[in-house]
Formats: C-alpha cells, sequence, structure tokens
C-alpha cells in the first residue's frame, strides 16, 4: 500500500532558452500598477537587468537592491526595514541566496516582524499571518532550487544557518532561462549543478519519499547525467542543451527537496555553513560519496525494512550513472564527478580535523532526520575528513 503523503504546491513555470530576454519585463508590467522591489545579485544587477527590465525601469518604481553572499538575518530585517509601503511585487535575480533573501522580504513585508522570529530552532515559532506579496523568482544558477521551494536559507555567521519555511512562500512563478549560465564562473556551475544532484539523490532515498518526488527526482538526475559533457561541446546546439537540463534538474530538486526532505549531505552542510565561508554547493559535492558510501554500508548492515528498498534505489542511480548495477561503481562515480570537476577540498575554507565537533554537535535535526538511517558520530566525523 502507498503510504499518505502530501505535495506542496508549485509556482507557475516558465522555462526556455533566451525567454526572460522580453517576455519577463513584459510579465511583470501587467503584474504591477506602480511599483515594485528587485533583489538581485551584483553580477546580475550590472550585466543583466539593464537589458531585460529595461521597460519595467522606466514605467515602474522599482526600489533596487543588491545582496551578496548568503543572506544574514540582519541583512534581511534591514531590507524589509527600508522597503517602501507601496511595493506590489518582490522579483528575486540572481542565485539561490538571492533568491532566498526575496522570498522571505516579500513573507516578511506585510508583517514587517523579524525574520529571527520565524526561524526554526532559533525564533519563537511565528508563522505567517498575512499572505505574503507576491513573489517572482529568476534563477541565474543551476543549484538550490529556490524558485520552486518553500522556504528561504538565513545564516548567521558563527552561530546559525537556519530556514524560515511556510507554505505561503512559494514563489507565484520561476522564469527559467538557461540562457543565463554560460556567464556562470566554472566553479560556481559545476557547485551549484552538484548540490542541485545532491538534492535530487537525497530525496530519491531519504525516508519520506512518496511516489511523486521519485518520478521528479529521476527525471531530475536523468537530466543532470551527461550536462557537464555537453555543456563542454563545441556544437552551439549540444551546450544549449546541457545548460537547458541543468537548470531543469535543478528546479526539480527544488520540487523533491520541498516535499520529501533531504538527507546527511544537507545535515552536515548546514552548520558548516553557520560555522565556515564555505560555498555551499562545494561543501555538498565534496560531501556526497562519502556520506553516499557511509549510507550504503550502515544499509547493507540494517536489518531495517526499508532498507533493501533504499539500496535498490542507490543501485538504479548506478546503472545510470556508470551503466553497472553496482553500489561501488556509485561511489567511485560520484569522487570522479568531484574531483574531476571541483578539486579544491573544504580545507581550503578552514575546516581541520581538529575544528569539526561544532558541526558534529549541531548536525542532529534538519535534513539530518530525513537520512535512511541515522548515521554515527564516527561515520559522520570520517565522511567530513574525506571532504577535507
Amino acid at each position: 500500500m502507498i503510504p499518505a503523503f502530501q505535495f506542496a504546491k508549485m509556482p507557475a513555470i516558465q522555462f526556455g532558452w533566451g525567454i526572460t530576454d522580453q517576455q519577463l519585463a513584459e510579465s511583470l508590467l501587467k503584474q504591477t500598477q506602480q511599483s515594485l522591489m528587485l533583489i538581485s545579485s551584483g553580477y546580475a544587477d550590472q550585466h543583466f537587468v539593464e537589458s531585460r527590465l529595461a521597460n519595467v525601469l522606466e514605467q515602474r518604481l522599482v526600489h533596487r537592491v543588491i545582496v551578496q553572499g548568503e543572506p544574514s538575518a540582519e541583512r534581511i530585517d534591514e531590507l524589509v526595514k527600508q522597503a517602501p509601503q507601496d511595493i506590489e511585487l518582490v522579483v528575486g535575480f540572481g542565485g539561490g541566496s538571492v533568491l532566498d533573501a526575496a522570498k522571505a522580504v516579500a513573507g516578511l513585508l506585510p508583517e514587517r516582524f523579524s525574520v529571527v522570529d520565524y526561524l526554526e530552532g532559533v525564533g519563537c515559532g511565528r508563522k505567517l499571518q498575512a499572505d505574503p506579496l507576491p513573489f517572482i523568482a529568476v534563477p541565474t544558477t543551476a543549484g538550490t532550487g529556490s524558485e520552486t521551494t518553500k522556504n528561504a536559507v538565513i545564516s548567521r555567521l558563527g552561530e546559525f544557518k537556519k530556514s524560515f519555511r511556510d507554505d505561503l512562500l512559494v514563489a507565484h512563478q520561476a522564469w527559467l532561462d538557461p540562457a543565463f549560465l554560460p556567464f556562470c564562473p566554472d566553479e560556481v556551475l559545476y557547485a551549484t549543478a552538484m548540490d542541485a544532484f545532491t538534492q535530487l539523490l537525497e530525496s530519491y532515498t531519504t525516508l519520506k519519499a512518496n511516489p511523486i518526488t521519485d518520478a521528479l527526482a529521476w527525471q531530475g538526475m536523468e537530466l543532470f547525467h551527461g550536462a557537464f559533457e555537453l555543456i563542454q561541446s563545441n556544437q552551439e546546439s549540444e551546450q544549449q542543451e546541457g545548460y537547458g537540463r541543468l537548470m531543469l534538474a535543478a528546479s526539480l530538486s527544488g520540487m523533491t527537496l520541498a516535499n520529501a526532505g533531504l538527507g546527511a549531505v544537507h545535515g552536515l552542510a548546514g552548520p558548516i555553513g553557520a560555522f565556515f565561508k564555505a560555498p555551499h554547493g562545494l561543501v555538498c559535492a565534496k560531501l556526497l560519496a562519502p556520506i553516499t558510501r557511509a549510507n550504503i554500508e550502515a544499509l547493507l548492515a540494517s536489518d531495517a525494512q526499508h532498507a533493501p528498498q533504499t539500496l535498490a534505489k542507490y543501485t538504479e542511480v548506478a546503472q545510470l550513472l556508470t551503466g553497472i548495477a553496482d553500489l561501488g561503481a556509485l561511489v567511485m562515480a560520484l569522487e570522479t564527478l568531484t574531483s574531476q570537476y571541483l578539486p579544491k577540498g573544504l580545507s581550503h575554507y578552514g575546516l581541520r580535523a581538529d575544528n569539526l565537533n561544532q558541526v558534529l554537535a549541531n548536525c542532529r535535526t534538519g535534513s539530518m532526520l530525513g537520512n535512511p538511517l541515522v548515521l554515527s558520530d564516527q561515520a559522520l566525523l570520517q565522511s567530513m575528513l574525506e571532504a577535507l
């Protein structure tokens, strides 16, 4: 019997190469009468906003702000405090951190309480009472899937990295234009794509997976497989195909994580991001192979009822990525992906064997709860050591 499950609402999705060139501006003009708030990254603001939103900038009052790096609680509160009262709509234009910031601001503007009040495990448990302002997501990277999730990740370096989560935070629209991806630096493109693949694999094997998330996760992993090779092709059509596959895979990973949760990779990545200035995508990429190995070893030794089914899923992914239905081949393929495209280890960002206990002490909530089995501290520590 299929267990009971729920599936959250999704944004209206617009996908296509160059779809933001003209149609995005036309849509924003139709959705506003006077003013909107545009939150973007510095790069997007400099290179994409003027060319794509010229008509909007001319015909509407646009409150433009820049978000650099992962949004802090203080930055979110500052943006909400400074926002004019007549904002009709919020647009996030950039990578996952920008979309998280815009999502949080859109949720907070009608109530204007501190974002800390809403953060899981940190705040006072406040829930949104008023509907957020309409939020439009325009991702320029293919990684976090924030455009299709119901949570915004907010951090305070040295203290926490937590989610502001509510069904009301889902974007009204997500504009998926793969034409942004060729402008991503390689280390950003590959790290964010590996984050998306990690989210797909974790949501496929999580305890809370359901038939819908399984179908979407599998589709996302199929799209991801071979995409790196396509974008390195000399043929423009193949490059566009590869970038499009990465963009769709990332958005699908947002849908699956929002409805099935994640696992130990993200369980560790949260506190690592709280205590170290390490790029989230790179953290996930470096942890993926060792955590997958640890999960497989634990499942093989377990008598849990779901263990054979989860091992079968890992075997299916091995077949997809390598052509061989072998669990060892899966781990080797993940190691090869990471070493080939992201050779820099986590030690580059200050992680050392003698400062990982703070991560272990703060990793047992959130995403870790969805892992197929509870991994020991020793297994988690060994995985982090391998990622250094």
